[in-house]
């Protein structure tokens, strides 16, 4: 037993061995004609090779979709740099006015603070004129009404509105984008079948751009969708940060005039 496994073992060896020479051999077998493979580096006539395949290539074979695809990419990039432009603090909260206010707060002042609003300055100054004139209308006992609560609310709200809107326009595009891409899809796969259809679906060639378009305008706009999607959630947050903040300062400003009102009052009373 031991012998015959031995003779096994040589055998593969020998079998692997001479299989591995002819291999390496030229073979002279009568009737046999040489065939030469086609060097790789050559390309058959109505075929590109990979190396000529880049992103402009692609882009065109996307067809006209994707014009419509890179229209959307560049307002997603506008209404990027206009909401880091925008959406900053002094655009709703300026230290400095802040400052301002509370001190004018403190004195009661009333008119000293409104000579420093300018309502389509910045969030703050627009909410600010609309409780001062509410309480030079209907007094200082408008402060503690619900109503008063409501109108500074409404006027950050107004105020505010034009930017909500414009931090909607990264939603549509993110839902809008992916539908334009299956729009090419779609566009392309009928193409792809009609040419086929003509042509008996002997050379697969003859759809081959139609199934690049089906193919490339998803991919275009998946790539135009996720950037978009990320913007909004950051955006938004943005806004109601800043939002918050300016309501956190409100709240300080008038609670200062509480304050100043509660100590007059008081210094009123024991006179």
């Amino acid at each position: 037993m031991r012998y015959l496994i031995k003779g096994l073992i040589l055998s593969v060896f020998f079998i692997a061995g001479t299989s591995g020479s002819l291999h390496a051999q030229d073979l002279d077998i009568p009737g046999l004609e040489e065939t030469s493979a086609p060097a790789s580096s050559e390309e058959t006539p109505g075929t590109a090779s990979k190396g000529s395949i880049n992103l402009w290539s692609m882009i065109k074979a996307g067809g006209p979709t994707m014009i419509v695809l890179g229209a959307l990419s560049f307002a997603v990039i506008g209404l990027v740099v206009y909401g880091l432009i925008d959406l900053r603090k002094p655009n709703f909260a300026p230290d400095d006015l802040v400052a301002g206010l509370k001190a004018d707060m403190e004195r009661i002042d009333l008119e000293a603070a409104s000579q420093k609003l300018d309502p389509t300055d910045n969030c703050l100054s627009a909410v600010m004129t609309a409780g001062i004139n509410h309480i030079s209308s209907k007094g200082y006992d408008a402060l503690e009404t619900e109503k008063f609560e409501e109108l500074l609310g409404a006027a950050s709200i107004r105020f505010n509105r034009s930017r909500a809107r414009t931090i909607n326009y990264f939603s549509v595009i993110a839902q809008a984008a992916p539908m334009l891409g299956l729009l090419g899809t779609v566009t392309g796969m009928i193409l792809a079948f009609g040419s086929l259809s003509n042509s008996g679906g002997g050379d697969p060639s003859v759809f081959a751009d139609d199934i690049s378009m089906a193919l490339v305008t998803t991919a275009g706009g998946l790539v135009v969708a996720l950037p978009a999607i990320f913007a909004y959630f950051f955006m938004r947050d943005k806004l109601q940060s800043l939002v918050s903040i300016t309501d956190d300062a409100v709240e300080e400003i008038i609670e200062t005039l509480n304050n100043a009102l509660a100590a007059y009052k008081q210094q009123q009373h024991q006179q």
